[in-house]
């Protein structure tokens, strides 16, 4: 169909005919911007691949006469195909394509029309750093949406439209041929992404919901198999967890990596650690981290991060220490004179103009005119009998009576307090100190469930109070094991999100609720969608699961991309 005056008919990135000489002979072309002069007339900038880029009116625009033979008998349309789409969402942006560079790399409309203007910055800023073959980290708050940023970049690399147009490139080569369409050579291109297992298949998950990517997952029995369809250029993105990778490091390095994408960059903050060594020894040169904490105990860590993604950018581990880490750390001090002060600012400032081009950050005050109501409640949960009689049991042992009663004066009439004289240990030679510590972290067990008094991921310290403890309960209650199972049994129902995503996959598709810790809603991010939060006491949360949406989301205490109405946390005290 030709002489289609109507902009709105066009779209950034479609192929059309258009003439290309003064001939007026019709060529295939891609539409790469669109826009208007002074007097209202609508143009294309269509580029071919005989010439330069041109500027053509479009009514002069042809579209390109639909030949693919196979699709013709299908009952989808276009807008059937598109990924993604998501029919009850408000969109935020138009259709169009965003252009990323003037070689033709752009975020199709498919994508773009989700995303917001910082996300496209971010996206852009990933982009730029690959394409001048540098590393880089994205440290966006939680839940600003890094993981759709990547696949935006990843799309835009990839030369993905979003549309039949990609199922149609995913097909085997023979079929490619049947259909007088060659191979496309961005398959050539090989992206890996490294994350926790826990997040390993929402990668998958997110890559299939927002395109059509070939993606492998280098985990478990099929790993041999994709590898080496890997290096024939069979897949587009892998992605692989920080132990996999650790195992099979030379397997990895021999494998030419268009750029690696760590997720969580943060767990390589310590320079001696085997997870650090073994990310500075991957053989690729565009190393791009994801974190929403690159800072989290001191400034080793930052350089730790930094110097992986861009080697040499803050100097030596000696350097940065002398540089920024010491002046910033001596100016924090709260006995700081007013010249540490002023030499810590002063290094805080300079550290941040090195790192501004190499290190984006935005926080969620970008879009919090945006986000969801939040209510926060106290809710105060009373122990049962049993656990107060067990709670009761355990400040009755001897070791925490001797914590209890540190304070009071010796009985050797020395005048100085227990801890201080005859009381400094127990009777196996462990310190009021590390007592304290560990009891506590018991009688916080106790006041969740009684039936966390077990040994299991517990130190060897604890361990040792823990059998101590229970057997000292054992005294006051014959039948605390029976009890105990009997409870446990009556809250196992309750299924608890774990590292065997598989599992933990199959129960958020099946369940509304979810028994949650801290630690794991960190790692959870991408899969709440929650508007209720916690009911038990101490540290676990509950999670009531509504359909999730690609618009406003819930995590942890905080509202992120992706939640449907006014959340409501209650803190179990």
């Amino acid at each position: 169909m030709c002489g289609d005056g109507v902009p709105d008919h066009w779209r950034i990135g479609e192929k059309c005919l258009a003439p290309c000489f003064e001939n007026g002979k019709l060529h295939e072309g891609t539409i790469t911007s669109l826009e208007k002069d002074k007097n209202g007339k609508s143009f294309a900038v269509v580029s071919f691949l005989e010439s330069e880029e041109r500027k053509i009116l479009i009514t002069k625009l042809c579209k390109v006469k639909d030949s693919r033979g196979p699709w013709k008998s299908l009952i989808f349309d276009e807008g059937d195909l598109e990924k993604p789409y998501f029919p009850d969402q408000n969109l935020p942006s138009p259709g169009v394509a965003f252009k990323l560079s003037d070689n033709g790399d752009f975020i199709p409309y498919t994508i773009n029309r989700y995303l917001r203007d910082y996300q496209r910055e971010g996206a852009q800023f990933l982009y730029r750093h690959y394409a001048n073959k540098r590393g880089c980290i994205l440290g966006d708050d939680m839940g600003l949406g890094k993981t759709i940023q990547v696949i935006s970049f990843l799309a835009a690399v990839l030369h993905k439209k979003g549309t039949r147009e990609d199922i149609e490139n995913n097909m085997p080569e023979f079929l490619l041929r049947t259909m007088k369409k060659g191979s496309d050579c961005n398959l050539k291109k090989t992206f890996l992404i490294v994350a926790p297992l826990s997040v390993l298949y929402n990668w998958k998950d997110e890559l299939d919901t927002w395109g059509y990517f070939k993606v492998s997952v280098l985990h478990g029995s099929k790993k041999d198999d994709d590898m080496s369809r890997i290096k024939q250029g069979k897949f587009e993105v892998a992605l692989t967890t920080y132990e996999k990778l650790r195992l099979y490091l030379d397997e990895f390095n021999s494998i030419e990596w268009s750029a690696v994408i760590v997720d969580e960059a943060h767990r390589i903050k310590n320079p001696k650690a085997q997870i650090t060594q073994t990310m500075k020894s991957l053989k690729c040169r565009v190393r791009i981290g994801l974190t929403g904490t690159i800072l989290q105990n001191n400034m080793k860590e930052l350089w730790c991060v930094m110097d992986w993604a861009v080697p040499g950018l803050l100097g030596s581990r000696v350097h940065f220490k002398k540089k920024f880490s010491d002046p910033v750390e001596h100016g924090q001090r709260h006995t700081a004179t007013k010249r540490e002060l002023a030499t810590g600012r002063k290094a805080m400032v300079k550290l941040a103009r090195i790192m501004s081009g190499w290190f984006l950050r935005r926080t969620k005050a970008l879009i919090s005119d945006q986000l969801p109501k939040k209510e926060d409640r106290m809710v105060f949960c009373s122990l049962t009998e049993f656990q107060r009689a067990v709670y009761q049991a355990v400040l009755e042992t001897d070791d925490v009576t001797l914590v209890l009663r540190a304070g009071e004066p010796c009985n050797c009439n020395s005048g100085r307090k227990r801890k201080n004289c005859c009381y400094k240990v127990n009777a196996h030679g462990e310190t009021i100190k590390s007592l304290r510590f560990s009891y506590l972290m018991i009688l916080q067990k106790v006041a969740n469930h009684a039936a966390l008094l077990q040994t299991d991921n517990t130190s060897k310290l604890q361990e040792a109070h823990i059998k101590r403890v229970c057997s000292q309960v054992f005294s006051s209650f014959p039948d605390f094991m029976q009890l105990s199972r009997d409870a446990a049994f009556e809250t196992i129902s309750d299924p608890k999100y774990s590292g065997k995503m598989k599992q933990g996959r199959r129960v958020i598709g099946k369940v509304q609720k979810m028994l949650l810790s801290p630690g794991v809603i960190g790692l959870s991010k991408c899969h709440l969608s929650t508007e209720t939060s916690p009911l038990l006491p101490g540290w676990w949360h509950i999670y009531r699961f509504p359909l999730p949406l690609p618009g406003l989301k819930r995590h942890g205490d905080h509202a992120v991309l992706g939640s449907v109405g006014a959340v409501a946390t209650f803190r179990g005290l």
